[in-house]
């Protein structure tokens, strides 16, 4: 299957610097809007962790069409994160929102299980830890969208040009090749800038 992890970027500051009701209209118009894309390429949610999701796509179609349906949601999720951040959060928040999207492939294990009345889908395996710790590199290679090779090379119309890289990952034995479809990260080209324009004081 396709394992597919989305995590909102520098959350914590934003809910210490607005209320309860900023956050929820946030997560909620977040949320929203991600799940319909999601399930318009035929993935399913299957955990959600306060400012993040876990999704998986194949549960009824081949790895080439689970791998390519899920580079469509992501690169879906980006572009309406735009819009989200031109006509929305920018004018009520005054901030943009930025996500970190991770994707990787692979075997693993499924089925249903029972949480007081409700039947829930579970989706494990080593795959899953892999995506998950793309999802987290996002940061350190200041993209917003990693995918691993095993994902690239299951592309049907797979980008000429973009870069790439070989992670360690916490937990994985091996450095994973990865490739960056998303784009830099505003907050971290912003301190950057100012990092530069910082005058440093000689002391006297």
């Amino acid at each position: 299957m396709a394992l597919f992890f989305l995590d909102i970027r520098n959350f914590t500051p934003f809910v210490e610097r607005h209320g309860a009701g900023d956050v929820i209209y946030v997560i909620r118009k977040l949320f929203s809007a991600f799940q319909n894309i999601i399930r318009a390429q035929r993935g399913q949610i299957i955990e959600t962790s306060g400012d993040g999701f876990y999704a998986a796509f194949g549960f009824d179609c081949p790895i080439e069409e689970a791998v390519n349906a899920a580079v469509r949601a992501g690169l879906a999720i980006l572009q309406h994160l735009d819009v989200l951040n031109a006509q929305v959060f920018h004018k009520t928040l005054q901030q943009s929102i930025e996500v970190g999207i991770g994707l990787h492939a692979g075997k693993v294990a499924t089925g249903r299980i029972l949480l007081g009345s409700k039947e829930h889908t579970i989706v494990m395996g080593y795959p899953v830890n892999v995506a998950a710790r793309l999802q987290s590199a996002t940061k350190e290679v200041n993209n917003s969208f990693v995918v691993s090779e095993r994902v690239f090379d299951l592309l049907y119309d797979a980008p000429a040009a973009i870069p790439t890289t070989c992670l360690p990952l916490k937990g994985v034995t091996e450095p994973v090749r990865v490739h960056l479809l998303g784009k830099p990260y505003q907050h971290a080209t912003l301190a950057a800038h100012e990092l530069h324009a910082v005058a440093i004081p000689t002391g006297e």
